[in-house]
């Protein structure tokens, strides 16, 4: 009897451990946006056949992968979807966050940017240029919104979760195809802003994302695209021919290759490296941007994000 009593609070404690941590996953994915938005299509949905699989096969549950493609990944959804993700998170959680699509500076709407600009990420209704009246930014995800957002979940998760944001975007380029060289590339060099704006030129030495490092927060790491003053190409397969985002691509083959415990440094070093060799043309160059606050002890146990004890 004691035995069969013992029995059932060892399942018992086993089926609580088991539940306190979930993997949880937002992924938004926009390629083909409006053309009356001024935004040429990419190829972001190519992305999701890579994020997806990746995720599957190291512990995310189809029901808990949210996914935002194309006309469903609105400014007003993608802000609903990451409260709800939010709302769901729990202690110990690991979330994973992954957003491709265009990237452009806007004009700073609250002066706590030295070059007078935010970054901001290109939701589905958002639109190339500024137009009184009728479109002045509301629609663009800037990046004091995102980083709000993020916090949120990462209150929720604690300092015993996770949270991992991956970023291909970029706010340098002509956000077009060339066409003579067969590329696509994923941001604009122009500036959203209304007439007269005066911003100080960007120097790339000192951009860095601001990262909340307060206490109670859950560890975060975040993963560019490029550095600002580069350009984000789409990576091109040969057979069949296919695009996909270019840091999209090294960091799913990556993450899948590494089935051995790997400290989020070593890591960034292969995926840069990879990165920075995988041109054919020698005058392209793109280097992912990486932050964590957990960078030293931080590692990938069996391609599954965590932390060390």
């Amino acid at each position: 009897m004691r035995m069969q009593i013992a029995n059932i609070i060892l399942f018992l404690l086993l089926s609580i451990f088991l539940q306190a941590q979930t993997n949880r996953a937002l992924v938004v994915a926009i390629g083909n946006y409006p053309e009356e938005s001024g935004w040429d299509s990419i190829h972001a949905a190519n992305d999701c056949k890579l994020v997806v699989p990746m995720l599957k096969s190291n512990g995310y549950k189809e029901n808990n992968i949210q996914l935002l493609l194309d006309g469903k990944a609105t400014k007003k959804r993608i802000v609903k979807e990451f409260q709800n993700l939010a709302a769901k998170t729990r202690p110990e959680d690991y979330i994973y966050i992954h957003l491709s699509g265009h990237g452009q500076q806007m004009f700073d709407d609250n002066g706590d940017e030295p070059d007078g600009l935010d970054e901001a990420f290109i939701p589905y209704d958002a639109r190339f240029r500024y137009e009184p009246g009728r479109y002045e930014g509301e629609n663009h995800l800037r990046d004091d919104e995102l980083g709000k957002l993020i916090d949120s979940i990462r209150c929720h998760a604690g300092k015993t979760g996770n949270v991992t944001v991956v970023i291909d975007a970029c706010h340098s380029g002509t956000g077009t195809r060339n066409p003579e060289e067969d590329e696509y590339i994923r941001g604009t060099s122009y500036v959203f802003t209304h007439p007269g704006y005066k911003s100080q030129p960007l120097n790339p030495e000192k951009f860095q994302l601001s990262i909340n490092r307060g206490k109670g927060l859950s560890p975060l790491t975040v993963f560019g695209a490029c550095q600002p003053d580069e350009i984000n190409y789409e990576y091109k397969t040969a057979n069949p021919k296919t695009f996909y985002g270019r840091l999209t691509w090294f960091f799913c083959n990556l993450i899948m290759e590494n089935a051995n415990p790997i400290t989020i440094d070593s890591f960034y070093f292969r995926l840069k490296e990879k990165m920075s060799t995988s041109f054919e043309k020698k005058n392209r160059k793109q280097t992912p941007y990486f932050e964590s606050t957990d960078s030293k002890n931080a590692f990938i146990i069996g391609r599954i994000y965590g932390h060390t004890k």
